[in-house]
């Protein structure tokens, strides 16, 4: 699919040369056209449960410049859209803000209990900010069941989104989706790590439970595929399990929704991301804690565990209830590419909202409906947040410095070596 987001100027402008030199210019080869530069922006994960529009006037009003100025977009839509005529199987009565009621084992139409279930217009929401490539992988995928799974992807396609991660069968979910974009060919290879149940959703998520090597070896090959294909090859793995996931288990036994024992859950996905770049990867990026860790530059590709949040609409009404996950400060990363290889980021410091100013001034329904969705950081609060992610990224030997606001990453070219 190719896409083209009017920003460059690809005229060519034509030159009267006179008939020798014009017939010599004929004869010579032609130059080789140089590489276009392109920008690449990754947000953390969006959570959203309805439309922005109706509770905001300008929702991500401050971010916008940036993502329309992107050539490519990306982000993990967190939810499963429901059909207004079928719903999917739920009740006309749940409300997917508060997550009432709670369904029993009986009547959930996925596999939770409150199942982000969204209107189709959250796609269309997202996808007109800019947003045009997108991981369907995540925890929430399979809320309302293979219906869910049809409507997201339908959803995605009415809105001209290039997406991967789930399908009707296992070999749709895994296989990867390719954007063009300035005669750039990126590719998205989409995957989810979390409490889902592997024999449930198996056959419609791409996922990579633990200690499943049949997962780790299906990936990796799928990338070596699309490397073939792709100038640029994305993986994404949403990672979301706990790092004591494994305490009162030991080697061989298994969780229920099937991971398999590993010794250190964060080395497993260390290990697991450098694979995937060692396979022709171009870059790695998780999400699924909420909040960000430090990035890694491993053999001239960036590695990021975690970036954190686009937005977050979370069950509880309650200040303060999320606090341990950190998810009311992220990052954008705006990634410059050439020649198939990244060579300068710059992360830029966001504030979700948690909803203090107006908590107390609006219910339930409505504070959960308005709140999570990020905006520029700005002051003390932007300093803050860039300082610590420059603390945590140096853990990886990762060298940042502060510039215009944003945290800037320089790539060096990898070392070749003569054969």
């Amino acid at each position: 699919m190719i896409r083209r987001r009017g920003r460059r100027d690809d005229r060519t402008i034509g030159l009267v040369l006179p008939s020798l030199l014009l017939l010599a210019a004929c004869k010579a080869t032609p130059p080789t056209p140089p590489t276009p530069e392109i920008t690449l922006l990754l947000s953390g994960q969006a959570l959203i449960k309805k439309d922005p529009r109706v509770a905001w006037e300008d929702p991500f009003g401050s971010l916008r410049p940036i993502i329309e100025g992107a050539d490519v977009a990306f982000t993990n839509f967190e939810m499963a859209v429901a059909p207004p005529t079928k719903r999917c199987g739920l009740p006309q009565k749940y409300e997917v803000s508060l997550g009432h009621p709670e369904l029993s084992e009986d009547e959930r139409p996925g596999d939770v209990r409150n199942p982000h279930a969204v209107d189709a217009v959250v796609m269309e929401f997202l996808a007109g900010l800019g947003f045009d490539l997108m991981s369907l992988a995540n925890n929430h995928s399979w809320d309302l069941g293979d219906c869910g799974i049809a409507a997201t992807k339908e959803a995605a396609d009415g809105n001209g989104v290039v997406h991967a991660g789930t399908g009707p069968d296992l070999d749709s979910a895994g296989a990867p989706a390719y954007l063009t974009v300035d005669g750039v060919t990126f590719a998205l290879v989409a995957a989810t790590t979390s409490h889902d149940r592997r024999d449930v959703i198996g056959h419609a998520v791409n996922g990579v439970w633990t200690g499943r090597q049949d997962d780790w070896d299906r990936n990796v090959e799928v990338v070596r595929l699309a490397a073939a294909r792709a100038d640029f090859v994305i993986f994404y793995q949403h990672f979301q399990i706990d790092t004591d996931e494994f305490d009162e288990l030991g080697p061989g036994d298994s969780t229920e929704d099937g991971h398999v024992w590993v010794a250190d859950v964060a080395g497993w996905q260390t290990r697991f991301a450098r694979a995937v770049l060692d396979a022709g990867a171009s870059l790695y990026i998780g999400h699924g804690h909420r909040a960000f860790a430090g990035v890694e530059i491993y053999k001239g590709k960036p590695l990021i565990r975690q970036l954190g949040g686009l937005a977050y609409q979370g069950l509880s009404p309650n200040l303060g209830n999320y606090d341990e996950h950190r998810p009311w400060e992220g990052l954008l990363a705006e990634l410059h590419i050439e020649a198939g290889r990244v060579t300068r980021i710059e992360f830029i410091p966001l504030d979700l909202d948690e909803g203090e100013a107006y908590r107390s001034e609006v219910d339930d329904l409505t504070f959960l409906s308005r709140r999570g969705l990020a905006q520029m950081a700005v002051g003390a609060q932007a300093d803050s947040i860039l300082t610590r992610f420059e603390e945590l990224s140096a853990a990886y030997g990762s060298e940042l410095h502060l510039e215009g606001g944003r945290a800037v990453l320089t790539l060096e070219p990898e070392p070749h070596s003569d054969p």
